[in-house]
């Protein structure tokens, strides 16, 4: 039998979980003890899941000693079999410590058996929208461009484990749609971080690197030689997030509705891309020598522009990651803040500023069977907490109190919180908490999702913030029952930076998990706190005010925000007391005096006849600032969607028959109009 052959057949003997009793790791050597009868077992082993295994001793009890282990137990994998040859035992220190969903990869593994391995996960998880499986696909530092192109589908984590993007070497990533015609609308939850995709640059589709998403689907801290199309052939879609990337190649689409592009070097711009529809964002990018400077110059909203470029992004942290340090033991990086910054966070050699942190010695490393109360406990003692891929049900909030704490997941960790609860998740009011990398999802009646500090609060965190990275809220679509939620997230502390929410109020799902009655829920967002920044702010189909902001000197960059679908009358579709039609889909409180807002998007989709007054609602005082916004409809008729554009100035969708839109450039509160 061909080495290859080996590999392969250890391969698939692994991909089917295999009960194991447990593996612990100690100085120079690691013991196996797994679930058998007595009698004679081979043990084998190897340098990765997916590696050829060799034979390295027999034993007659239900444990073995590996003596010769030399380095990072992480290194390791092993094989147990019975006389007949059959597997008794697939057992690893990082299968122990992160579970079942996390798949790890290493250069030692076979390329055809991690294609395949990427493979099955993506069949499985393909048209699995609403489905509960949930998973991270992790590289160690090394060159996997032999395994081909991998495919990504919902609730899939792909990433690197190096200390930066170059570290891990893949061929080419593709997110095809589920959807028929090649539409992407519907292509969310899949993330792509800290890897460096290798090949040519070419515009044609196979050859392309194809992230063509909408919501929820962060790209960060990635390098790409390839041309990067956010779009799949001609489909649509509808909307992204970048993040700290380095783009050699062009990057953009022809059909995107809108993208936000934050801290990047983008080499060759857009390219030949035409990027001709909504609301593109920039903040903090570096134009290399072969872009075309021209076309990301803020453009003329009011005849046609779409584009939003801001030289510097004012306050920001990128999200902690998971690494392997120098010493083979898994770590976290915490990114320091930045101010005033432009460009990307590391070199080719060094990480960036920052703190390290050792997984093990201060995490609590959460499965879906920890308890919320074990978890609290773990935070409350000074632990960091970091849940691996699963659905949590909580039968309470999960409470961080403690400054500096950090809160991520893997695998599109998936928090439901228990009927009656006042959060999800609560943050008391305390400097320098990261959360990171979750998904919120409403099962029951919830007073908000994520609630971060108490309302009426003085405390400053200006030196250092609480950071909100990747946060998603999903209210309806997954289960067949009547869900509620009064605020999805509710921001109360100051100085919070938030990078990336979609927060939606299902539109669709599984057979009776939305409608008007089922799904309900007043408000996405309500900022109560003074000086909060928000870059890539999607939210959407709320019934109330999608966004509520009260507290000053609020700045956003990049808003995309749809109308609820299913207003079912006007009678019960109004505001300002019933006096108002419909709600605004952003609402500035009349008392607030500074408030700012760049790159602003706002679509209306009614399948009813409904008026919205204003897609945007500010007071008109000195402080007020909103930079290029725009209305479309994507369901147009003679009665229905917005008056007017902002405060009752620019006439919008209503009444127009086709698709109709409208465009501020600039608008001021000190010139009332």
């Amino acid at each position: 039998m061909k080495a290859t052959t080996i590999t392969l057949f250890f391969a698939m003997l692994m991909f089917a979980p295999v009960a194991s009793g447990g593996i612990k790791a100690e100085k120079n050597k690691i013991t196996l003890d797994f679930a058998g009868k007595p009698g004679k077992y081979t043990v084998k082993r190897a340098t990765g899941r997916f590696s050829e295994y060799s034979t390295i001793g027999t034993t007659s009890k239900t444990s073995f000693v590996d003596k010769k282990a030399k380095g990072s137990p992480y290194l390791y994998y092993y094989l147990v079999l019975d006389e007949q040859g059959d597997t008794v035992a697939s057992m690893s220190a990082e299968q122990e410590l992160f579970g079942d969903n996390v798949h790890i990869y290493s250069p030692s593994d076979s390329p055809e058996a991690i294609a395949a391995d990427v493979a099955d996960i993506h069949k499985e998880m393909f048209r699995a929208e609403m489905g509960a499986g949930r998973y991270a696909l992790m590289f160690k530092p090394g060159d996997y461009t032999s395994a081909g192109l991998f495919n990504i589908g919902f609730y899939t984590h792909m990433a690197g484990l190096g200390k930066v993007p170059y570290d891990v070497r893949i061929s080419n990533v593709h997110t095809p749609p589920h959807l028929r015609n090649d539409n992407g609308t519907c292509t969310f939850w899949r993330s792509l971080e800290n890897m460096s995709v290798i090949g040519k640059e070419s515009y044609a589709h196979d050859d392309m690197f194809n992230w063509a998403v909408s919501q929820a689907a962060p790209f960060r801290r990635m390098y790409s030689q390839r041309t990067v199309r956010n779009q799949w052939k001609n489909g649509w879609v509808s909307g992204g997030f970048t993040a700290d990337c380095v783009f050699d190649a062009p990057v953009g689409s022809d059909g995107q509705q809108q993208w936000f592009t934050r801290n990047s070097f983008l080499n060759k711009g857009r390219g030949k891309f035409a990027e001709g529809a909504y609301n593109f964002v920039f903040t903090g990018v570096e134009l290399g020598p072969e872009a075309a400077k021209e076309t990301y110059v803020d453009t003329d909203w009011d005849n046609g522009g779409n584009v939003t470029f801001e030289a510097t992004t004012p306050v920001v942290s990128e999200k902690p990651f998971l690494f392997i340090g120098d010493d083979g033991r898994y770590k976290v990086f915490r990114p320091s803040l930045r101010r005033d910054s432009k460009g990307v966070s590391y070199t080719k050699t060094s990480m960036g500023d920052g703190e390290i942190i050792d997984l093990l010695d201060s995490f609590l490393v959460a499965k879906p069977a920890t308890t919320a109360s074990e978890m609290n406990q773990a935070l409350a003692s000074g632990k960091h907490l970091l849940l691996t891929p699963g659905i949590y049900m909580f039968d309470k909030p999960l409470c961080v109190s403690v400054p500096n704490t950090i809160v991520m997941g893997l695998g599109w960790a998936t928090i439901v919180p228990p009927d009656g609860a006042e959060a999800a998740i609560t943050i008391d009011d305390v400097d320098g908490v990261r959360l990171a990398s979750i998904l919120f999802d409403a099962h029951h009646s919830t007073r908000t999702l994520l609630k971060v500090g108490e309302k009426g609060s003085s405390r400053r965190h200006t030196e250092n913030p609480i950071v909100l990275s990747d946060m998603f809220f999903r209210i309806g679509g997954f289960l067949p029952q009547k869900t509620h939620v009064d605020t999805a997230l509710e921001i109360n502390s100051n100085d919070v930076v938030g990078d990336h929410f979609w927060i939606w109020r299902a539109d669709h799902g599984v057979k009776n998990s939305v409608g008007w009655d089922v799904n309900t829920a007043d408000y996405g967002l309500v900022v109560n706190g003074n000086d909060i920044t928000i870059y890539g702010l999607f939210n959407e189909h709320f019934q109330k005010y999608q966004t509520l902001w009260k507290g000053e000197n609020g700045l956003v960059y990049f808003y995309q925000c749809e109308t609820p679908y299913d207003a079912q009358t006007q009678d019960v579709y109004k505001s300002e007391n019933g006096t108002r039609d419909g709600y605004a889909a952003y609402k500035v409180a009349d008392n607030v005096q500074s408030h700012r807002a760049f790159g602003l998007g706002i679509y209306d989709v009614l399948f009813h006849d409904i008026r919205v007054e204003n897609s945007v609602e500010v007071p008109y005082n000195n402080g007020i600032e909103i930079h290029h916004l725009v209305n479309t409809s994507f369901i147009p008729g003679p009665k229905k969607g917005f008056g007017n554009v902002i405060n009752g100035m620019v006439e919008s969708t209503y009444p127009h028959e086709r698709q109709f839109v409208a465009r501020i450039n600039h608008f001021s509160g000190s010139k009332r109009r």
